[in-house]
């Protein structure tokens, strides 16, 4: 009996050293957008170095509106997402498309917590060469693509038009809002006469056009930018005034030698339950791959340490901000963590 009983506890004990490591991993909950977006490669990438360096498994969901992860994270309802800046102040504030869901967003928006962010890209606004629109005048009574229906990005582009002609949706030109993907097909097809595309610098979804037939860029003019909307823009840390050459893209015909865009910051968030080894993890396995992602591609080349707080608004995990310390990074002291 004694031996059944040592064999019975022996075989126990076996079996619960070799589950262990089953039952403490923990699968991490991720949504992004476009699967092809800068954004959603980012956390294929944060992916891939978690589970390299620490066995750690995120389960990403890509093609979801940006503007419901964030809320989803905040919620417990997922683990990590990456939104543009200007959301988190949407959610804390309960404004803008987050209106109707009560205090439900600002709720959200005080559970969540960042690990970095960085430059996503610009809104690039242009049209055929041969559309008969050669300024910002003359899309009036046009049909122009905003970007997805109530998005943050849609609110940005939005003001860009004002800046540049005083003109709102409805009242001067047709704002035409579908998902990222779709719009492409339409300017292709002639439903759409400019374009707005919010991807990083050299693009080469947007080289792509240019090789169809010549584009033309509308860059911000100088009295956009002394505008009211222009300057509330940029005053915003989601936004950034950012200028590209005019032979950054084969085939336009733009005759200045700078155009300005307006380019705009995501940062990466989590829970405030998540553990704070889990947001350290996360956030060394990141940066300590930065090289290799950046020579990934050159639409990476902004991913760099020296630039982790670009575009971050939301206090820093406690794990994070353990990361930088180690590091020597001064973290600005208001996104130092808040006691909880």
């Amino acid at each position: 009996m004694k031996l059944t009983t040592s064999l019975l506890a022996c075989a126990i004990t076996t079996h619960l050293a070799l589950t262990a490591p089953l039952i403490q991993a923990q699968t991490l909950r991720a949504e992004s957008g476009n699967p092809a977006t800068f954004n959603s490669q980012l956390a294929t990438m944060m992916s891939k170095y978690a589970s390299q360096e620490h066995g750690m498994s995120i389960q990403l969901n890509t093609g979801q509106a940006l503007s419901m992860t964030g809320v989803k994270v905040g919620s417990g309802r997922i683990d990590l997402t990456m939104i543009p800046t200007e959301l988190y102040t949407y959610m804390g504030e309960g404004s803008q498309m987050y209106a109707g869901m009560g205090d439900q967003a600002v709720k959200a928006a005080e559970n969540i917590r960042s690990l970095f962010g960085y430059v996503h890209g610009a809104y690039h606004i242009f049209t055929w060469a041969d559309s008969g629109i050669t300024n910002w005048s003359d899309i009036a009574g046009k049909n122009v693509y905003i970007g997805p229906s109530s998005s943050a990005s849609s609110l940005a582009i939005e003001q860009v038009i004002k800046a540049n002609t005083g003109m709102s949706p409805g009242e001067g030109y047709n704002a035409i809002t579908m998902g990222w993907g779709a719009s492409g097909q339409a300017f292709s097809d002639g439903q759409i006469d400019v374009l707005v595309s919010g991807a990083q610098i050299g693009s080469s979804s947007i080289e792509q056009y240019s090789l169809v037939k010549p584009i033309r860029f509308l860059g911000v003019t100088e009295a956009g930018k002394a505008s009211e909307s222009w300057q509330t823009l940029i005053a915003s840390p989601a936004m950034q005034a950012l200028e590209i050459n005019k032979d950054t893209y084969a085939n336009t015909v733009n005759n200045d030698d700078a155009i300005t865009l307006l380019a705009f910051t995501m940062m990466t968030i989590v829970n405030r339950t998540l553990s704070d080894e889990d947001a350290y993890q996360l956030t060394q396995s990141f940066w300590d791959n930065a090289a290799e992602i950046r020579g990934s591609g050159p639409t990476f080349k902004s991913i760099l340490i020296d630039n982790a707080f670009v575009g971050v608004n939301a206090p820093l995990h406690q794990g994070a901000y353990r990361y930088y310390l180690e590091q020597g990074i001064d973290v600005p002291e208001h996104l130092r963590p808040r006691a909880e």
